[in-house]
């Protein structure tokens, strides 16, 4: 007779067995992050969307090393040097998926409703949107973003070997895309401030808070250490675009401190980066901020324990985490900063969430307290609805627009090409320069004004860089082009000055052995 053999799982499917027990656990937050998700980003995964250095980068990850980004250069074997718009798009999706699920465990948020929306204010926020506009790195930053919240994650639990792990996660955050301190730092921030709502001892935060900082400032030196010995090793330097970027000093500290501050607040009032994208999502953030900041009102009349260090810390820690979501100011130029940049923007959500999920578990035997706790909930969870609908449909519109611009491209290419056979004197010796700026008809930017301040969005056009490529890669064209030299020089010359504007009669000419096209 046959019997059953009892053994113990094989190492894969232990693995296996506990990915499924995790996935089980976190059902809601991860599958609201995959539906909204697919929401938001179809038409980007299943189009082949261009702008400027996604075309330049077709293949490849563009700067690595040279900018800074040592970890980023490290994913090759992982994520492979060609931006494929599917299989990137859902491996983004599903890492940041998991970085929803961490974030609710982490702020430990029981309502389900809430889990969803804080997954919605995630995955469909602008700077994601953005980032998908880059589609070849897509994937490695969703990666860098999912590190920095398990690195605030790890930092939360007891004992020396996850502050280790902790420590080590941020760095390789850093170093594939080092805006995500802002998301580590943030959530740090955070984390104080939900212990105290929490009514954990003050004494007790305020010694985590220095231990925070200790673990943030030890992860940027050491990523900073790592970037320089990387650099003397390969024997080469910053780029000139990360050279131009890097402003930080400790004399400039307090004015990079206020900027950051000012930074954050015109978020607010002038649709700054289109972090809040419409003149409604701005009503709605505002609204929910309020009410918000009522919520934290009733939470102090509601304490058990009346504590004046209490409210001072919870006051300052409040003041301080608009100062870690703008960080990047510090440590760079204003002009270095982007919509990809401030990702760590959605901790003001996550603020807003963890109140009304700490408010929503507390009753007030006054009947006006009471109704107004219940009204002051609702009302954040709507506005943030309306949100993170809002985001949606920017996302899918902000797609629109690249895909156009891309047949507008495609069109404006083809015809030049054909123009430029039709020259008598062009032959297979023939080298082609390209010069000046083509401008997108003007209705673009008055029919996609929402999407026109998001980074990544506007800057196709051709006659820049990328537009050799375009050519080779889009077009299967291959005529040799002019040095930035030689472009350097006939640009300089009278005859250029003199002629006319493409497509009109005069704008194609010969300099030598180069035809020179002139669009501006």
């Amino acid at each position: 007779m046959d019997t059953q053999i009892s053994r113990k799982p094989l190492f894969y499917e232990a693995v296996a067995n506990w990915l499924v027990q995790q996935a089980a656990d976190n059902k809601l937050p991860l599958l609201a992050s995959v539906i909204i998700g697919l929401l938001s980003y179809t038409f980007a995964f299943t189009n082949k969307l261009v702008n400027h250095d996604e075309t330049y980068n077709l293949f490849g990850k563009g700067a690595t090393l040279d900018s800074g980004r040592w970890g980023l250069g490290l994913l090759d074997s992982i994520f492979p040097n060609y931006s494929m718009p599917w299989i990137y798009g859902i491996l983004t999706i599903i890492l940041m998926a998991i970085a929803v699920a961490f974030i609710v465990r982490i702020f430990s948020i029981q309502s389900k409703p809430l889990q969803v929306l804080l997954a919605g204010c995630v995955i469909a926020f602008p700077s994601l949107t953005g980032t998908f506009a880059f589609m070849y790195t897509s994937s490695s930053y969703a990666l860098g973003f999912l590190l920095a919240v398990v690195a605030a994650f790890l930092v939360q639990q007891k004992g020396m070997v996850y502050w280790i792990f902790a420590v080590g996660c941020m760095v390789f955050s850093v170093a594939i895309y080092q805006s995500y301190i802002a998301v580590s730092a943030s959530l740090l921030v955070l984390i104080l401030i939900h212990r105290l709502l929490l009514e954990e001892e003050v004494g007790t935060v305020i010694r985590s808070g220095f231990l925070y900082v200790g673990i943030l400032i030890v992860s940027l030196g050491l990523y900073y250490t790592a970037m320089k010995l990387s650099l003397v090793l390969k024997g080469i330097v910053l780029n000139s675009y990360a050279n131009e970027r890097v402003a930080f000093s400790l004399t400039s500290l307090p004015a990079s401190i206020v900027l950051a501050y000012q930074n954050f607040i015109r978020v607010f009032t002038d649709f700054h980066h289109s972090l809040i994208p419409t003149d409604f999502s701005r009503k709605l953030h505002f609204f929910s901020l309020i009410a918000t900041g009522v919520l934290l009102v009733l939470w102090g009349i509601g304490l058990k324990k009346k504590s004046l260090s209490r409210i001072l810390l919870l006051t300052v820690l409040i003041g301080i985490l608009p100062l870690a979501i703008s960080c990047m100011y510090v440590f760079t130029g204003e002009i270095g900063v982007h919509t990809l940049v401030l990702y760590g923007f959605t901790a003001v959500y996550f603020l807003m969430i963890l109140v009304a999920d700490v408010c929503r578990q507390r009753y007030f035997s006054a009947k006006v307290s009471e109704a107004a706790r219940r009204v002051l909930i609702n009302a954040v969870a709507i506005c943030l609805a309306l949100i993170v609908i809002i985001n949606i449909y920017i996302a899918n519109i902000s797609f629109l627009s690249l895909h156009l611009q891309y047949e507008t491209l495609y069109s404006f290419y083809t015809t030049l090409v054909s123009d430029i056979r039709m020259m008598p004197e062009f032959d297979e010796d023939t080298k082609l320069a390209v010069i000046g700026t083509w401008k997108y008809p003007e209705h673009y930017e008055k029919q996609f004004e929402f999407t026109y301040r998001l980074y990544g969005m506007f800057d196709a056009a051709p006659g820049l860089y990328s537009g050799d490529r375009f050519m080779q890669y889009y077009l299967g064209i291959e005529i040799p082009v002019a040095t930035p030299g030689e472009k350097r020089s006939i640009q300089e010359s009278e005859e250029f000055q003199n002629m006319r504007v493409y497509p009109y009669y005069g704008s194609m000419q010969m300099f030598g052995d180069v035809l020179v096209v002139k669009l501006s």
